[in-house]
C-alpha cells in the first residue's frame, strides 16, 4: 500500500528546491559535482510537480557570511508573498537528496497534518515540509544554522515530526563526485528507482580527473570480502544504526565498526566541537599511521574523512575543512589534487595500503554502504 498523497481539496505543499551555483573549473571534480547535482534538482523538481507540489527554486547562496537559515527563511517569504494562492505547508529539499527514493516516499513527504514536520532524516536532514502555523516555522528556521537541523529546531518550537529515515534510500544524497558514482552504481541494482533519461546520460558520459569514469574505488575487491567468511570489513564515521544492522545481517564477513559524530552538523547547545577518536590517533601519530593501523584491522576500509576532517579543524561546518576539490579527489585518492598536508599524506598512504580503501561522507557510510553490499552479492 502506498503513502496517502496530499488531499485534492488541501492547497498544494510550496517547496523550494537548492540549484547549486556554476563557476566551478571544468573539469574539476567541483564542477562534475554540479553539473550532476543540477540534473537530480531538474528531476526532482518535476517529481515534486507530478505529485501535487508546488515548487520555486531557491536563489543561490551568497558565499560571505553564508547563514542557512537567514537565506532560506528570507526565500520562504519572498516564495509565500508570490504564491498565486493560500499555502498551508511549505518544505525544503537539497536539489540531489532523495534521488533514489520512491514517489510513496515522496508523497509521505509531502503530506505533513496540520502541527507537524516530515524529513527525509530528522536528525540531519536533506529535505522537510512543515504544516500549520507556517510565519511560527520561519521565526524557528530563521535561526538554524545548517538544513540538517531544522526539523529538531521545529520540534523544539512545538511541531510534531515524522521520520522518513527507515524508508527505502531516503537518507541518499548526492554532495561529491564519489556520490554520483553511487548514484550510477545503484542503477545497475534491480529494483533501482529509473533515473530521468538526462541524469543518467550524465552518469554514463561523465569522466573525473585522468579520464575515469565515476566508479566506486576499490568496489570488486570490498565485493569478495563481503562475500568472504574468514574476512573483516572496516567501517568508520557516522555509520546509522539500520546500516549497521544490514552489515551484521547481509554480509559474509565479520564487520568491525567505529561510529562516531552521528548528526555532528545538527547537534547545537553544547558548544564543543567535533571530537574523534580515530583522529586523537591520528594527531599522536600520523596520518599513514592511522592507515596503517587500519590496515591491520581488516582486509578491507570504509573511512568517513568528514569527521577526521571536522576533528582536525575543530568545528562542523564544512567551509572550515579542506576545500571541496580537495575532498572529492582524495576519496578517489588523487594525493595531486590535494594540498592540505595531513589529508595529502592520508590519501597517499590509502592509496599504497595493502587492503582497499574508500573515503568519503555521510551518503557513504549511509545507503552508500547498503548499495557496496547489494553489488557485492550481485558481482557487480
Amino acid at each position: 500500500m502506498g503513502f496517502a498523497r496530499p488531499m485534492p481539496e488541501r492547497p498544494a505543499p510550496l517547496i523550494l528546491v537548492t540549484t547549486p551555483s556554476e563557476g566551478a573549473p571544468f573539469g574539476s571534480h567541483v564542477a562534475i559535482a554540479a553539473d550532476g547535482q543540477r540534473l537530480l534538482a531538474t528531476e526532482l523538481s518535476l517529481r515534486l510537480g507530478r505529485l501535487g507540489a508546488a515548487v520555486a527554486p531557491l536563489p543561490a547562496a551568497d558565499a560571505d557570511g553564508f547563514h542557512w537559515g537567514r537565506w532560506f527563511t528570507a526565500a520562504a517569504r519572498r516564495a509565500l508573498e508570490e504564491a498565486p494562492g493560500p499555502v498551508d505547508a511549505i518544505g525544503y529539499a537539497g536539489g540531489s537528496a532523495m534521488s533514489l527514493m520512491s514517489d510513496d516516499g515522496l508523497d509521505a513527504l509531502l503530506s505533513p497534518v496540520a502541527g507537524e514536520v516530515v524529513a527525509n532524516n530528522r536528525f540531519s536532514a536533506d529535505a522537510f515540509v512543515v504544516a500549520g502555523d507556517l510565519e511560527a516555522a520561519l521565526r524557528s528556521l530563521e535561526a538554524c544554522d545548517t538544513d540538517n537541523s531544522a526539523p529538531r529546531r521545529l520540534n523544539e518550537a512545538g511541531f510534531g515530526w515524522r521520520d522518513l529515515g527507515s524508508t527505502t534510500w531516503a537518507r541518499f544524497d548526492v554532495d561529491t563526485t564519489l556520490d554520483l558514482a553511487l548514484l550510477r552504481l545503484a542503477t545497475r541494482l534491480p529494483g533501482a528507482r529509473r533515473l530521468d533519461g538526462s541524469v543518467q546520460g550524465y552518469l554514463e558520459m561523465a569522466r573525473l580527473p585522468g579520464d575515469r569514469a565515476l566508479e566506486v574505488p576499490h568496489l570488486a575487491r570490498i565485493g569478495e570480502v563481503i562475500r568472504d567468511r574468514s574476512a573483516e570489513l572496516v567501517v568508520a564515521g557516522r555509520v546509522p544504526g539500520a546500516t549497521l544492522g544490514e552489515l551484521e545481517t547481509e554480509t559474509a564477513c565479520r564487520v568491525r565498526s567505529f561510529v562516531e559524530e552521528r548528526g555532528m552538523r545538527s547537534a547545537r547547545g553544547s558548544g564543543s566541537a567535533p571530537r574523534s577518536l580515530l583522529h586523537a590517533f591520528l594527531e599522536r601519530t600520523s596520518p599513514a599511521e592511522l592507515i596503517a593501523e587500519l590496515s591491520r584491522l581488516g582486509d578491507a576500509v570504509v573511512l568517513d574523512t568528514r569527521v577526521l576532517m571536522a576533528a582536525h579543524a575543530g568545528s562542523a561546518d564544512a567551509t572550515a575543512w579542506p576545500a571541496e576539490e580537495e575532498r572529492f579527489a582524495s576519496d578517489f585518492g588523487d594525493a595531486s589534487r590535494v594540498a592540505t598536508p595531513w589529508l595529502r599524506e592520508l590519501t597517499t598512504a590509502a592509496s599504497g595500503a595493502a587492503v582497499p580503501f574508500v573515503f568519503g561522507g555521510h551518503a557513504l557510510l549511509s545507503d552508500g554502504l547498503r548499495l557496496i553490499v547489494a553489488a557485492a552479492w550481485q558481482g557487480r
